[in-house]
């Protein structure tokens, strides 16, 4: 069974891996090829610098769900200089339950605000619901809590699975 999830995370892995690495070359092909067009062609894709923000976006929403996974994130550290090592890992788990609020809060709202977008109607690049492009905020911020939600469970199995100090 433990194969099983580990072969699922190599494979989510992967695909955050080939999502961002296909979302990059498609935004340094295109602003590329805006320059070459814009100097030499006098013109260019009316709709790529509009997408390029969308795009930017994304890489950065996916580049937060990559680095959440792999506990790459930004994190400041100050507990645990000053806490006694047995309360660390207490330390830790508290934090980590609280990023999941928080996460949890701005996925929530976010989708709440690709609804109403949805529901007013405004578009991106033309004709496209603008509501498709913003519901990579929400996704995002699910699975970075969901993410963090995970490593608080393996956290809390770890502190029940230490055996107490002899004294």
């Amino acid at each position: 069974m433990n194969r099983f999830f580990t072969g699922l995370e190599r494979l989510g892995r992967g695909l955050e891996n080939l999502l961002l690495c296909t979302l990059l070359l498609v935004m340094v092909a295109l602003a590329v090829w805006q320059i070459v067009a814009r100097n030499f062609f006098d013109g260019g894709f009316l709709w790529a610098d509009e997408f390029l923000k969308l795009l930017f976006l994304w890489l950065g929403l996916a580049g937060a769900v990559a680095a959440s996974g792999e506990g790459k994130q930004i994190k400041i550290d100050v507990l645990s200089r000053f806490l006694p090592e047995r309360f660390t890992a207490l330390a830790e788990l508290v934090t980590t339950l609280f990023t999941v609020a928080v996460c949890s809060f701005c996925a929530w709202h976010a989708g709440r605000f690709v609804l109403m977008e949805r529901e007013f109607g405004s578009t991106l690049l033309g004709h496209v619901p603008a509501w498709i492009f913003q519901a990579a905020i929400p996704l995002a911020f699910g699975l970075i809590a969901w993410r963090y939600l995970t490593a608080a469970g393996r956290r809390l199995l770890e502190l029940f699975a230490k055996k107490p100090p002899c004294s």
